[in-house]
């Protein structure tokens, strides 16, 4: 639960384990959030994935299955509204990523991050034949999700992907719902509406902001949601809330799975509808241009990305942590926070994240209570409180 200030940590080199795909650069709706947008140059890229571009990346991702003796490569297709892509590119796409899996023994697991909007029984029977998880941009009841998530005209979404999110839940398909968190309304209005659509599996993110900028505190919120979570789950594991579940991970010494939380290198890779391969995307808060590589699928194997300047530049940021993270005493389960989040035009990536005050009060409240109940086992079958433990250490 602690670190020991020590200025650098090692960690072991490693092929490029995840994909983010870009099938589409252009969207349906207009969130006023969104961080694809701050950058104009994505308007310079084309709307779609072109068949040409789709048969390159595929053979990319096998070589690279093939080069490295990969068991499993995670891809993520994403936009812009990836759904703008078309039903029938997923099913061309998922069918390929099965018979390189059946050539390679390498498993390819494809999720979708989509707003829902067009969502149909065709879509559904999609996901469900290709075994497609699907990641629904929901941000709660619909006074909450309509203030941000409009479309063109100014309307709200929310019924269209509450529908959807529905039918997502009445079907055999891996569903979770993302949320981004507004703190000025209470967590318990999340939690009541995603168990009222029978949704279980949610996330409420940390709103993207960078040094620069002065967003409201979310400690209290997120104090809150853990509360919620932990009453959820008191006698029976029932309700998975991403970011809480990540933190505990965190906190109790584990790898967290999402690169948000925990410290540890950011090494995915995003391959735009051009075949440019580029880092973690969500790095273009930061303005335009900034994640722009002269790195293509069609030049270079995928693994060469780790090469490229911007990236090693991204990847090492999200190790190198600024110097008061470095003497935090929860430097290994908060890793500094997402790095977009440590942001800013003077010093780059060298700060602590624009919600470390809130951060640190978090993970300290989770620390409190699970010290007060997690137990050390005996071996004469007695128990010893987790507290009283690290006490006497």
């Amino acid at each position: 639960m602690s670190a020991d200030g020590s200025d650098c940590v090692a960690f072991l080199d490693q092929p490029i384990t995840q994909m983010l795909v870009k099938v589409a650069t252009r969207c349906n709706i207009d969130c006023s959030y969104c961080y694809w947008f701050r950058d104009a140059s994505v308007y310079s890229k084309p709307k779609l994935m072109s068949p040409d571009v789709q048969h390159r990346l595929l053979q990319r991702i096998e070589e690279h299955a093939v080069r490295y003796s990969l068991v499993d490569f995670p891809i993520i297709l994403h936009g812009g509204e990836p759904l703008l892509w078309g039903v029938e590119n997923f099913h061309r796409f998922a069918e390929a990523c099965e018979a390189i899996s059946s050539r390679t023994g390498c498993d390819i697991p494809i999720a979708v991050t989509t707003n829902g909007v067009l969502i149909d029984d065709e879509w559904l029977d999609c996901f469900e034949a290709r075994n497609i998880s699907v990641a629904i941009s929901l941000d709660g009841p619909a006074h909450i999700h309509d203030l941000h998530r409009r479309t063109f005209q100014g309307t709200g979404t929310h019924a269209a992907v509450e529908r959807a999110a529905r039918m997502l839940v009445s079907r055999n398909i891996g569903v979770i719902a993302l949320a981004v968190c507004n703190p000025a309304y209470a967590p318990q209005q999340y939690a009541d509406f995603f168990a009222a659509c029978g949704i279980s599996n949610y996330d409420i993110m940390i709103p993207d902001a960078t040094v620069d900028e002065r967003p409201p505190s979310i400690g209290a919120f997120y104090k809150g949601l853990f509360d919620l979570w932990l009453e959820a789950n008191r006698t029976t594991p029932t309700t998975n809330i991403r970011i809480i579940s990540d933190m505990i991970t965190a906190l109790l010494g584990n790898n967290s799975p999402t690169e948000g939380v925990g410290h540890k290198p950011v090494e995915l890779c995003t391959v735009m509808t051009d075949g440019t391969v580029e880092a973690h995307d969500v790095l273009r808060i930061a303005g335009d241009g900034f994640t722009n590589t002269h790195f293509n699928i069609f030049d270079h194997a995928i693994d060469e990305v780790r090469n490229e300047p911007r990236w090693k530049a991204a990847r090492d940021a999200s190790i190198n942590l600024c110097a008061k993270c470095r003497q935090c005493k929860f430097m290994n389960a908060c890793g500094g926070g997402y790095l977009p989040h440590r942001f800013s035009r003077k010093n780059g990536y060298d700060n602590p994240s624009v919600y470390c005050d809130d951060l640190y009060s978090m993970f300290e409240n989770m620390q409190s209570v699970l010290e007060s109940h997690l137990y050390v086992s005996k071996p004469d079958g007695g128990r010893v409180n987790v507290r009283d433990t690290l006490a006497g250490v």
